[in-house]
């Protein structure tokens, strides 16, 4: 026969010790008790890196990455048991009737984690999995890979799943086969990022003959699009370049990027932009999704740079790098925002450059 004993009734100065004794796995198995456990073990300020998570058949496998590089892994299965394992100890709970993602809810509350960092799908269940995804944290990024196309059952499934995790995710990468069939549930969404990934190969015909046209391009409504080996024709992207120059395109756009195979036609894509040409040497810094970036990275090699104003004087950059990639940056609407003022040159530089020309413009009037 076992006796209970009140832990929670303790002294909280004692209660606090006896928490702090405790190896992870306890504390969290305590934490998911109750709310006033949660509390308690919540107190002890336990941090973690992220979690990174899988959908596999039908169940969510989480792993957590500890700030001490130790990690301890969560599975929720349709049946409605979570699963802890840390080290070489593991523990089973039954949520009884309560959606197996609450708990896993719970147990990023305690370790103070707003969000998963990494959601991919792995694998589609013939299995109802919604139930699964239910009450979802946020997101950071789902992946959707591209192996998934060889299942055409999956496809429904596949839809009804990301219905659910897109609306809480900010950034989304998708294979082109997928967003080919459902590109207004990618596309007209409002993410951070939507990265559309193609790994067709040279003999590939048929995929070869599939495009991202003009119309994929007018739909997207993310503020950073990455096309990487996708088929796009030159005149589409200059066509999009008029339309984002007269205010008809996204307006939330802040970063274009294409990478596909072939040299890049310059006369094609720059036609009709009024196009001013940068010096690659300029050195540049550019805000993307609030992070300052290189305008260039140093591992890419710049053929060409490239200016242009919209009608409201809003400008953007287009780059053109020796590996067949195309940049497109659109600059702040402020002009005063310093974060994009070239850093090498200093204000007292700019100012006497202002003065020397001023003064040598007085010289000249009065020869």
């Amino acid at each position: 026969m076992t006796t209970t004993f009140p832990v929670l009734r303790l002294p909280y100065p004692v209660l606090m010790l006896v928490l702090e004794q405790m190896e992870l796995l306890e504390r969290i198995s305590l934490s998911i008790l109750s709310k006033q456990a949660r509390m308690y073990v919540k107190l002890l300020k336990m941090k973690i890196n992220y979690i990174d998570s899988k959908l596999r058949y039908d169940t969510i496998e989480m792993e957590v990455f500890l700030d001490n590089r130790e990690t301890f892994e969560l599975e929720l299965y349709t049946s409605g048991y979570v699963e802890l394992r840390y080290r070489e100890d593991i523990f089973l709970c039954n949520t009884m009737g309560v959606h197996p993602m609450d708990y896993a809810v719970s147990i990023m509350d305690v370790l103070h984690c707003k969000s998963i960092y990494f959601f991919r799908i792995a694998e589609i269940s013939p299995c109802d999995v919604l139930p699964l995804l239910v009450n979802l944290p946020k997101i950071e990024r789902v992946v959707v890979p591209s192996d998934l196309s060889a299942f055409s059952l999956v496809d429904p499934r596949l839809l009804k799943a990301l219905r659910i995790v897109l609306p809480v995710a900010s950034t989304v990468t998708v294979p082109h086969f997928f967003l080919l069939k459902y590109h207004r549930e990618i596309l007209q969404r409002n993410f951070d990022a939507v990265k559309v990934r193609d790994n067709w190969v040279e003999d590939d015909v048929l995929n070869r003959k599939v495009k991202f046209s003009l119309n994929n391009l007018k739909m997207t409504n993310a503020k950073t699009l990455e096309l990487y080996n996708v088929l796009i024709d030159f005149k589409d992207l200059n066509r999009y370049f008029k339309l984002w120059m007269k205010k008809k395109s996204n307006p939330r756009l802040e970063y274009l990027k294409v990478w596909r195979n072939g040299s890049v036609n310059k006369d094609l894509l720059l036609k009709g932009l009024n196009a001013v040409p940068v010096p690659i040497e300029t050195k540049r810094e550019f805000r993307i999704l609030g992070h300052v970036e290189q305008l260039r990275s140093s591992d890419e090699e710049t053929s060409a740079e490239f200016d242009i104003t919209r009608e409201d004087d809003r400008r953007a950059t287009i780059i053109s790098n020796r590996d067949n990639s195309i940049h497109f940056y659109v600059w702040p609407e402020s002009d005063n925002d310093t974060t994009n003022i070239e850093p090498n040159q200093s204000l007292f530089m700019r100012l006497f450059s202002w003065v020397s020309t001023f003064y040598n413009s007085c010289i000249d009037r009065f020869k």
